[in-house]
């Protein structure tokens, strides 16, 4: 019984399977090096151009009201929680990374807001106190430094046209925040912690 030989394939074909193999491998490079992510995932895990990853909280919030940020109110926190933050413990959230964000909904209004935060600085901040940069939906609203010990309470004005979304996007930014061991990374570093907070 004879058996039916395959024709081998030519030299032409074998360069081709070659090509469409390294054309396949390049593909799969130039999409590892160029992913198709969320822009905070991007800035997060890739450019490490901040320090703090969204979460999707609803921040079921009521205007006006304020709300301890300390032991006793984790399910009131949990809404509001963006990301950067670690507690609440009974001296309040405590602030991870360069930066911190909340997620407040209010009524648009036409009429400015008046957003409360009450923080103190990590005992290990300087004399000079911590600076915090204060943002609402991509908006500097200001700078204050902020001290250790006894919490300070401090109030920035919010333009009436930030409202519009129903939503106040609140990230707390922290340049000098202090790396307590060499060993961390700056998700780790340390500046403020938050106790209460209040927009209306």
């Amino acid at each position: 019984m004879s058996s039916l030989a395959l024709p081998r394939p030519t030299g032409t074909v074998l360069y081709a399977i070659a090509a469409v193999v390294a054309l396949f491998e390049l593909g799969v490079t130039w999409v590892s090096l160029h992913p198709h992510v969320p822009a905070d995932y991007r800035a997060y895990y890739l450019d490490r151009s901040t320090t703090c990853l969204d979460e999707p909280v609803p921040g079921t919030y009521m205007p006006g009201m304020t709300l301890k940020t300390v032991s006793g109110h984790e399910a009131a926190v949990k809404d509001i929680n963006v990301c950067g933050w670690e507690g609440p413990v009974g001296n309040g959230l405590h602030a991870v990374g360069e930066q911190s964000r909340l997620r407040l909904t209010v009524w648009p209004s036409s009429h400015d807001l008046v957003l409360m935060l009450e923080m103190s600085a990590v005992d290990m901040a300087a004399a000079s106190g911590q600076p915090v940069e204060v943002l609402v939906n991509g908006a500097s609203l200001g700078s204050v430094s902020v001290f250790a010990g006894t919490p300070q309470s401090f109030t920035f004005t919010v333009p009436a046209a930030l409202t519009t979304s129903g939503a106040l996007d609140i990230e707390l930014r922290y340049p000098e925040a202090i790396l307590i061991s060499p060993q961390d990374s700056n998700t780790r570093k340390r500046s403020i912690k938050l106790t209460a907070v209040r927009a209306g």
